[in-house]
């Protein structure tokens, strides 16, 4: 049954649309805020997962779901996704979670990949928060997390384009969130750090080994999400990142060239073993 705490002091909670919702973080958030009331809009690229997780949720939290099958790497699905965003009257939660990542030097990365990574990164982030945007100001409340990664902190070979959009979505957050001020209107970027999902099972990390990171520097995608909704609600600064263990290591890379310069290095090495 759904919760009866209100969340943000909100009563009759509306809608909340997850993109990425099929498994992982996106699924978490999914969990979450069914639990609280809810109903979902679930959107991810293939249909039967997207099926499987609606009828899951409506059964254990009593909610109502909706899918959406697209791919927001496609501008033309990014385009018509915004148009449907701007038809719902209860939205009052976007999360822009839908991402991946790829290994490899930039010149060697198909440009293909990287042009998908850009749109999915950052175009769908802004057309899909700008959609969202027009209802929420409007009713004068809403909430939107936009996952960026502590990635965006970093400079490593390797992820040019990840750490180059992960950065642009934080940056994006942060100005949002200035102009959102007076508007009763939370923004979030969210920076997790390694997290215990499908993300480094499927594409260019299908070999990934996740061995070669301490086993003390995973974190579930459960409780990324629950430390990030108590961050939303006791309005924490708009850049989050969970975890004080992931704290300490965007603390170093940002104030320790030696530091930074050793994690380059194993980045580096780690990506040129899987080349």
């Amino acid at each position: 049954m759904p919760e009866q705490n209100r969340f943000l002091g909100w009563e009759n909670p509306g809608k909340a649309l997850i993109t990425g919702a099929s498994a992982g973080i996106g699924f978490s958030f999914a969990k979450q805020f069914a639990k609280k009331g809810f109903d979902l809009i679930l959107l991810a690229r293939r249909r039967d997962r997207l099926e499987s997780a609606a009828k899951k949720l409506e059964s254990d939290f009593g909610i109502r779901c909706e899918i959406i099958a697209a791919d927001l790497s496609d501008m033309d699905q990014i385009e018509k996704t915004a148009g449907f965003i701007r038809t719902i009257e209860s939205l009052d939660v976007l999360i822009n979670n839908a991402g991946f990542a790829t290994i490899g030097p930039f010149a060697g990365v198909p440009l293909e990949k990287s042009m998908r990574m850009l749109h999915l990164h950052t175009t769908a982030c802004v057309m899909l928060t700008h959609a969202a945007l027009q209802g929420m100001i409007q009713r004068k409340r809403g909430a939107i997390i936009n996952l960026s990664s502590v990635a965006a902190f970093a400079l490593t070979a390797g992820n040019v384009m990840y750490d180059a959009t992960k950065a642009f979505v934080k940056t994006f957050s942060e100005n949002i969130q200035l102009e959102m001020e007076d508007a009763d209107i939370r923004i979030q970027a969210l920076c997790p750090g390694f997290t215990r999902t499908e993300f480094h099972e499927v594409g260019d990390f299908i070999h990934f080994d996740r061995r070669e990171i301490p086993d003390s520097l995973w974190m579930s995608s459960d409780h990324v999400v629950s430390l990030s909704l108590q961050a939303l609600e006791n309005k924490r600064k708009t850049v989050f990142i969970p975890g004080w263990k992931n704290r300490l290591y965007v603390w170093l890379i940002q104030h320790s060239t030696t530091v930074r310069s050793i994690v380059q290095d194993s980045v580096k090495k780690r990506h040129q073993n899987k080349c």
